[in-house]
């Protein structure tokens, strides 16, 4: 993955739009940035979508739901998990995070009413790879 700067929107005094200070992100988080107004400078190069996004689930503020994903088959044959990280936009609360030879799980808990969360799945494998799954979480009452 390569570092790329991102820029977001904001709605100066004198009703202009102008950047805010930029910030310096993995590129395969950019699209989870652009769930929440953040993009790349103008005249930046495209990169190109190397995250799968699964389409999650809805859930109330108050539910705690665990997600598994199951990387076996994306695996090739003896190579393990050895590492994985959760990663969203601060709102929604990720807990309990742990992982077995194939799997990852966490705990999803709140979320404000109404907003849909990208959570990405990022693991480093026994044979030395790295790679992000992604899905969403709505937050609406049920």
């Amino acid at each position: 993955m390569t570092t790329v700067l991102i820029v977001r929107d904001v709605l100066a005094a004198d009703g202009f739009r102008m950047p805010t200070q930029g910030m310096m992100i993995d590129s395969g988080d950019l699209e989870r940035y652009r769930a929440y107004g953040w993009r790349l400078p103008l005249g930046a190069p495209a990169i190109p979508e190397t995250t799968s996004i699964y389409d999650g689930f809805t859930k109330s503020p108050t539910d705690i739901y665990p997600w598994t994903f199951d990387w076996s088959e994306v695996l090739a044959p003896g190579e393990t998990i050895t590492a994985s990280q959760f990663l969203v936009i601060p709102g929604l609360t990720l807990s309990s995070a742990s992982h077995t030879d194939s799997t990852t799980t966490v705990l999803v808990a709140g979320g404000a009413l109404g907003t849909t969360y990208l959570v990405t799945n990022r693991i480093s494998t026994s044979a030395g790879n790295q790679q992000d799954w992604s899905f969403q979480v709505t937050v609406t009452q049920q």
